[in-house]
């Protein structure tokens, strides 16, 4: 299978290609795409693995949380490859992406949104009280979380000194391209379209 997979998600974001138990060609992502440079770097990055879109067998795509403009123009360019090139898809949200970066099995998911805000979600002992990505108050994180947990996420520096302050530890992580083939292999790919997750609807 050759997976052409797009995380414009994270604040480390990543393009690659993934064929069997390896990652042929990547590119990291570290700033805001557009449209208009979106489909550069992926013809850049197919030449380095020496693919085309044409030989692509499915394709996979963070769909969030994330910003607003990186998380439509990576699951509309994705929705096009699935369309047109009739190939399977699938869509990954960030918490199952950041835990299969740690070896961790109780952790806690955590992603700054805005300055009093950010999501959670548990895994392990954690599960049952924050079962999905929940958007929550940083106040009642304070209270609710659970002293000494270990985390994985994205936090801004004022959150995580915060957290930090009250013994949240940050957990050990393998880099995206350390975990990514074995993660894709676990994925369903399907013909759906992908829908962005912003965390905030209803």
């Amino acid at each position: 299978m050759r997976t052409l997979f797009l995380d414009l998600a994270s604040h480390s974001g990543l393009l690659a290609c993934v064929i069997g138990d390896a990652v042929v060609a990547s590119e990291p992502v570290d700033h805001r795409v557009g449209d208009q440079e979106l489909l550069p770097l992926l013809e850049n990055l197919l030449k380095k693995s020496g693919w085309s879109f044409e030989d692509l067998t499915q394709v996979a795509c963070v769909t969030g949380p994330g910003g607003f403009t990186s998380l439509r123009v990576a699951v509309a360019l994705v929705n096009t490859l699935v369309h047109r090139l009739k190939i399977p898809g699938t869509g990954v949200h960030l918490s199952d992406l950041k835990k299969a970066q740690c070896s961790e099995n109780d952790i806690l998911w955590l992603h700054s949104t805005k300055k009093h805000e950010l999501f959670i979600r548990g895994f392990g002992v954690y599960a049952r009280q924050w079962p999905e990505a929940t958007h929550v108050m940083l106040d009642v994180a304070e209270k609710e979380l659970p002293k000494g947990a270990q985390w994985v996420g994205e936090l801004i520096p004022e959150h995580e000194k915060v957290l930090s302050e009250k013994g949240f530890i940050p957990a050990e992580t393998k880099s995206t391209e350390e975990i990514l083939s074995g993660f894709l292999a676990k994925q369903a790919f399907t013909a759906s379209l992908l829908t962005p997750w912003y965390g905030r609807e209803g």
